[in-house]
């Protein structure tokens, strides 16, 4: 029993659907399949949205959206019967849609609650195309909305968290009865929804997470990804070229990669697949005969120090200055708290006696800076900015393993005339991370991937 995501990048024509057909249809195993919306569809609803729009334009886009999913579906489906029963479904979906939209204009409002519900009509969609595909290959395949299948989340719209607890006893019975009838699920990724009913998405790219959550509530031997990258490298190799693939990762060495910038997984789709010991790969749907990345308990592959290099090159630091700053009691965790609070993650972060220097994203410089400027009178006294800032992340269970690599890593850096400054060397036992400016970013993963991996 496995489960199996594919992700918009590779549904994105007929050509590539039915290669993702092909993968489905030729194995034999009982599998849920989970996907995300089709190519480029979450970023049309949500630039839809983003801004005042007329009735009429609401009538436009609906006619796009229903052109594109019908032309899709004519190329992966010939029998009527099959198109018919699916052409009556996306009908349902794109009334309910546009019905969604001119509230959004009556109302002249634009919830958070109201922005994920709209972006989840990608995935009930795609899921419809996807099974009225798998029934021409003769796959019995049914689609499934996640909320209807109980992923209850906590409510936090935009990047919500999947309660398992709640979510495995709704997921395993309703699992379980349709591989009785021999059915095989289709599910839609991305989304789950509150004890109340209310949709939330569970961040950009979490689908991969979904599915993590579908393995885990049905005790799947195995969870594939699948996307069009090979797995995981030892490099971008948009930035190094002699960067190579890596065939064994543990989690937490994927989870950590995933965090800082290598785009391969959604951040959290580790956790629930460890907490079963189920064994994730990363596979590419074009090369579905090619291993991939195995992510498991165990990991361990060669002798490397080092397996990975990733990087997060929009990065900012926002620096808070008060007197004794460093030595107040509560001080971190109230900056911390006002920052979350207000939807910024903060990735690093140093402290002194005078100064907290903390790590986000560039994009969320100016409203770091309206949080901080609204802290305690007395306790800060100003507020400073550091742009054009890149994290690099350093990946490996040789990290904690070994002697001395730290020092090896900044002796290389230095010797380039590249300053480091933040730096993290004991949150994780395989990750070390460090700043740089941006502008050195792409000549020190280079000059540290060709110590470490030659080429």
């Amino acid at each position: 029993m496995k489960v199996l995501k594919f992700g918009g990048s590779s549904l994105k024509d007929g050509a590539s659907m039915t290669s993702v057909g092909e993968i489905i249809a030729s194995d034999s195993e009982e599998k849920v399949i989970v996907v995300s919306a089709i190519h480029g569809i979450t970023d049309s609803l949500l630039d839809f949205m983003s801004k005042v729009r007329r009735e009429e334009e609401v009538q436009q886009f609906i006619r796009t959206l229903r052109d594109r999913h019908l032309r899709l579906l004519t190329e992966v489906a010939g029998s009527m019967d099959v198109k018919q029963t699916a052409v009556s479904q996306l009908s349902a979906q794109l009334v309910r849609l546009e019905r969604i939209l001119y509230g959004i204009i009556y109302l002249e409002e634009l919830t958070p609650r109201t922005r994920d519900l709209v972006q989840s009509f990608g995935e009930r969609m795609s899921v419809i195309v996807m099974s009225a595909m798998l029934q021409e290959m003769g796959v019995n395949a049914v689609p499934v909305e996640a909320d209807e299948l109980g992923i209850i989340t906590d409510g936090t719209f935009g990047s919500a968290t999947v309660d398992m607890e709640n979510t495995r006893s709704n997921i395993a019975p309703k699992i379980y009865e349709m591989f009785k009838r021999q059915e095989t699920p289709v599910v839609t990724g991305f989304f789950g929804k509150t004890t109340e009913g209310y949709i939330t998405l569970l961040g950009r790219n979490g689908t991969d997470y979904s599915a993590s959550v579908i393995a885990n509530a049905i005790d799947a031997d195995s969870l594939e990804i699948w996307k069009d990258v090979d797995g995981f490298m030892s490099a971008d190799p948009k930035v190094v070229r002699e960067a190579v693939p890596i065939g064994q990762l543990s989690y937490e060495e994927a989870a950590e990669l995933s965090y800082f910038g290598a785009k391969v997984l959604h951040p959290r789709t580790v956790e629930p697949a460890r907490a079963k010991g189920i064994t994730i790969r990363v596979k590419n749907v074009f090369k579905p005969n090619y291993e991939g990345t195995a992510i498991n308990p165990k990991g361990v592959e060669g002798n490397r120090t080092i397996k990975s290099i990733s990087s997060m090159p929009n990065m900012a630091m926002i620096k808070v200055y008060g007197a004794g700053l460093g030595s107040k009691s509560g001080v971190m965790s109230e900056m911390s708290t006002m920052l979350s609070d207000a939807g910024i993650v903060v990735y690093s972060a140093a402290t002194s006696q005078t100064c907290v220097s903390m790590l986000i994203e560039e994009r969320d410089l100016k409203r770091a800076e309206k949080v901080m400027g609204e802290a305690k009178k007395g306790v800060v006294d100003r507020v400073e900015s550091v742009r054009d800032v890149a994290l690099l992340c350093l990946v490996g269970e040789g990290l904690g393993q070994k002697e001395g690599i730290a020092g090896k890593v900044f002796s290389i850096v230095a010797s380039n005339g590249v300053n480091v400054s933040l730096i993290s060397a004991g949150a994780s036992t395989v990750a070390l991370t460090f700043t740089v400016k941006r502008k050195d970013l792409e000549k020190t993963t280079k000059t540290i991937h060709q110590e470490f991996f030659g080429g």
